[in-house]
């Protein structure tokens, strides 16, 4: 076939009716054909066959056995879709790159950066929902115009009937034209104002819920500087400030890995280290005590208020990191003691328990085992127990 490589664009509007079963008026599935040369739903024509044995649009007399798969049909509309679909996606990336200049680069060159990309889902779902939504708007148009037309129609034929003269059949058509044209014109106006709203609805929408960058939740990584600690992907929100959110996310944090904060020092800090200021431990413990102790001032290092809002008032990018300065004491910090004085007989309590063969105990708890009998030789007994008292043998025969 010739001129098969030209790049030619058919626009789906001048199409897509040819592709719409005329019973369920939706794209066909399983496409079948009658003998007279029309197209519907396997399950659409074979229901109305049944019932009617006619078909739909030219009352041919019609049987089941005379219907034929459009296998080819079916591919068609299938390869168009899938043109469509890529149409689609040119147009929306297209629209994202037009105010850049950037229309003269093949698209799939363009590599959008993660706020682009967000950007471009959400803008392809929308500009989808609004274009599904003015279709509708314009298949009722469209049917409201071809009943009126069908009205007016039906109007003059009836004027043949009623024997007039000439010139009054021709001013009664007149008339009939006249206020074809000016309903039309109405009902061409609803749509454009109902077209309008949705716009104005939606831009509105927009405006009230889509949030500026500078408010957004902020990812970012907590370093409890003494203690060699991190934690990550602790989320600030632009109203949290410093001091009770920080303490907030440790204190959470530990306690899940069942080590609690027992006391925050009075002169606790905290320092804002930028996504790009960040380096290893021992550079940052260097930094802060120089910033802390001579004034030293380092590029997007900055000393945070215990009550300030970094989010607000610093910018506080994602990816940073609050550094926290200060003598914190958890519970792993405290000397250990031995089970017998933790025991609460209200509580269900876990303890590993151990035998000493260097001093031939059993019994001993892990607190003991760890302190009064370091070095010796340590064999478990029994772990995970539930002891219902104060059970610990080292205290009584402690060497």
């Amino acid at each position: 076939m010739e001129d098969t490589d030209l790049p030619v664009t058919i626009s789906m509007r001048s199409i897509s009716d040819y592709f719409i079963c005329s019973i369920c008026m939706c794209s066909m599935k399983e496409t079948h054909m009658t003998k007279c040369g029309h197209r519907y739903c396997v399950k659409c024509i074979q229901e109305w066959v049944d019932r009617r044995h006619k078909c739909p649009c030219c009352n041919t007399k019609l049987d089941k056995d005379q219907l034929i798969k459009d296998h080819q049909f079916d591919s068609l509309i299938g390869a168009i879709l899938k043109e469509k679909e890529k149409s689609e996606e040119t147009y929306f990336e297209s629209l994202i790159h037009s105010s850049s200049g950037e229309n003269c680069i093949k698209m799939e060159e363009i590599k959008l950066s993660p706020i682009e990309a967000v950007f471009k889902n959400h803008l392809k779902d929308n500009l989808g929902a609004h274009e599904k939504c003015l279709q509708t708007l314009k298949k009722q148009l469209h049917t409201r115009l071809k009943k009126l037309e069908q009205e007016s129609q039906s109007a003059r034929e009836e004027l043949r009937t009623q024997g007039l003269f000439q010139t009054d059949l021709d001013q009664e058509k007149g008339k009939i034209d006249s206020n074809f044209t000016n309903h039309k014109a109405e009902l061409e106006k609803e749509f454009e104002a109902c077209s309008q709203l949705i716009a104005q609805a939606y831009d509105k929408h927009l405006t009230e819920h889509i949030p500026k960058l500078s408010v957004l939740p902020v990812k970012i990584t907590i370093n409890v500087l003494p203690k060699d600690l991190k934690i990550s992907d602790v989320v600030f929100a632009p109203t949290d400030r410093t001091k009770p959110r920080v303490i907030g996310a440790v204190e959470g944090a530990m306690s899940a890995n069942k080590d609690k904060v027992v006391k925050w020092p009075d002169d606790v800090q905290f320092i804002l280290f930028g996504p790009f200021a960040k380096c290893n431990q021992h550079e940052t413990e260097k930094i802060v005590q120089e910033v802390l102790q001579n004034g030293v001032t380092y590029p997007d290092v900055t000393v945070l208020d215990s009550q300030s809002m970094p989010v607000l008032h610093q910018s506080m990018s994602p990816g940073s990191e609050i550094v926290i300065f200060g003598e914190v004491k958890f519970e792993s910090d405290l000397p250990k003691k031995c089970f017998a004085g933790l025991y609460k007989k209200e509580e269900d309590q876990i303890v590993d328990y151990f035998i000493c063969t260097s001093c031939n105990f059993k019994w001993i708890c892990r607190s003991c085992m760890e302190v009064c009998h370091k070095g010796h030789v340590i064999q478990p007994y029994i772990m995970n127990f539930h002891p219902s008292w104060a059970c610990c043998y080292c205290p009584k025969n402690k060497k």
